[in-house]
Formats: structure tokens, sequence, C-alpha cells
């Protein structure tokens, strides 16, 4: 019995962690151009084609004073269309809160102290099972694994939090999309009114399948990748590149079921069947944590383990 909840509990978890964000492949993860492939040198080795968390907070509120900014989005898309656009905005940064504080969740109840140490543990035993690390080589990389993981979630929390406290960067992405998808405006207005926004959402891109897929999806960060060019051979370093390209394609790929946003990108698409979108997800993390704080309640009314 005691391994069967074990089990159950470690299913959940994944689960969670997979489907909950942990969302961030839902709304955060790059697709398209914005998540092009690392760039290979002679070698293969991987390069650096993104850069490292930018300070969400003040990139995301430099821009224009918001009022300013509201009344330049009411103006273009109208206030009915502006005042749901900040609506959605609010409910992907709740989303995002909610997907980190289950994946922490999720964690624990599999054994684990955090989502980011899951998540290192599983892309350091991915890294040494397909590359073949030696023990050196593996203590290396799981310092960087660890520094890398730690940089993205706190870009996660703070582009959560930029979100809230000036939503208009978001907001006229959201609305671009939407008027894009209709015909409304040209590709190069699009691009021009999202690309600023997009380019930071790639900053906290992989986080979709996160304890879910073997430390995987961690593996198609570019900036991971190049990091981790130092403690590999070359012949490392080609294999790594293509591993890069797989776990990328794979993130890319939608199926069936999915929310239309959870193959990795923010699409170009009409408003209110963005907004169902996010009230899907808002309904599954909201499932999530109650079968979740439901098995918390049974493994702390279970009975202690008794030796034989």
């Amino acid at each position: 019995m005691k391994n069967k909840n074990i089990i159950i509990i470690g299913g959940v978890a994944g689960i969670a962690i997979l489907c909950g964000g942990i969302f961030l492949g839902s709304v955060l993860k790059s697709g398209g151009d914005s998540g092009a492939n690392p760039a290979k040198g002679t070698n293969g080795a991987v390069t650096a084609s993104a850069t490292a968390p930018a300070a969400a907070k003040a990139d995301l509120s430099s821009r224009q004073r918001p009022e300013s900014a509201w009344a330049k989005l009411t103006e273009k898309y109208g206030d009915g269309r502006t005042k749901l656009s900040k609506k959605v905005t609010g409910d992907i940064s709740k989303v995002m809160d909610d997907a980190m504080e289950l994946a922490d969740m999720g964690s624990q109840l599999a054994g684990g102290k955090s989502a980011s140490e899951m998540a290192t543990t599983q892309a350091v035993d991915s890294l040494t099972k397909r590359l073949g690390l030696s023990d050196e080589q593996k203590a290396k990389a799981t310092e960087i694994v660890q520094k890398r993981i730690a940089e993205r979630m706190s870009a996660v929390k703070d582009l959560s939090a930029a979100m809230r406290e000036d939503p208009t960067a978001m907001m006229e992405t959201i609305l671009a999309g939407d008027a894009y998808s209709r015909g409304g405006i040209t590709e190069d207005e699009y691009n021009s009114a999202s690309s600023q926004t997009l380019g930071l959402l790639k900053n906290v891109a992989g986080f979709g399948g996160f304890g879910g897929g073997g430390g995987g999806s961690q593996l198609s960060d570019p900036v991971l990748a190049s990091e981790l060019q130092s403690v590999l051979t070359s012949d490392q370093q080609q294999q790594l590149a293509d591993i890069v390209t797989q776990a990328q394609d794979s993130s890319a790929q939608a199926g069936p079921g999915k929310l239309p946003f959870q193959n990795g990108s923010l699409p170009a698409m009409d408003l209110e069947k963005l907004d169902q979108s996010i009230q899907s997800a808002q309904k599954l993390t909201g499932g999530i944590r109650a079968v979740m704080e439901g098995l918390k309640g049974l493994q702390q009314a279970a009975p202690a383990a008794t030796g034989n």
C-alpha cells in the first residue's frame, strides 16, 4: 500500500508540474521566429541565441506611463477589447503564480524539496545518461544547471509581478495578435507591437513539461546549452547540439487536447478564444490544486511506516 501511494503521488506530482506550467509552457515559451534553434559552431557546439533573463519589471514598465499607454491602446483597439485584454493579462499572471506554487507542491509530494531542485536533478540525470558525463563533469554541470534554472524561475516571478504592476505591454501584444488574426493589421505592425514583450518571454522559455519529461525540456534552453560547453568534450558538444534541436522541435509540436498556446508560443489569436483558453487553464490548475491538497492530507494522515 505504501508503494502504491508513492506511485500515485509521484504520478500526480509529475502531472501537476507538466500541466500546471508548468504552464510556463503554455504562456511563456517562445515559438516561431522568436524561439529559433541555437546556432552551431564549426564543431557543432551550441552558441547562445538568447540572452539571460532580463529584468522583467524594468523592461515591461519602462516603455510608457501606464495611463498614456492605456489611452493609446483604447484609441487604437477600442475600449471593450482593451479592457478584456487587461483581464486576460491579469489571468495569465495568476496562472503563472499558481503554476509555480503547484510545481513546488508536486515536487514536495514526490519527495523533493522544490520544483527547482527536481528540475535540476532531472536535467542533470538526463545529461549524464545521454552524454555519458564523468563524475567531475556531472558536478560542474549540476552547478551550471542549478544556477540557470534559478535565474529563469526568478525571471518568471519578475515577469508575473511586472504584468500585475503595469499590464499594458502584455495587453498591447495580446491586442496586436487579436487584430492581426482578424486581418486588422499587417504582420510588420504586429511584429513591431509585440517584439519587445515576446523577446522577454523568450528568456523564461522552456518550462513546459518540466518534471514530466525527464529533464528534457530544460535542454531546449540555448543559453543553458551554451553555458555547458566548457564542461563538455567536442563530441559531447555535438551530441548536446543535436539534443537541443530535438528538444526544441518536440516543445514546438502542438497536439490534440492541448491548449492553443501550450506548444510554447503566445500566438496571434482571437482575443475571446485566448480568454477562454486562459479560463480553461485556471480551471485545470484549480483542479490540480484540489487533488494535490487531498493527497497531502492523505500523506499526513497515513500511519508512519514501521520496519519489518
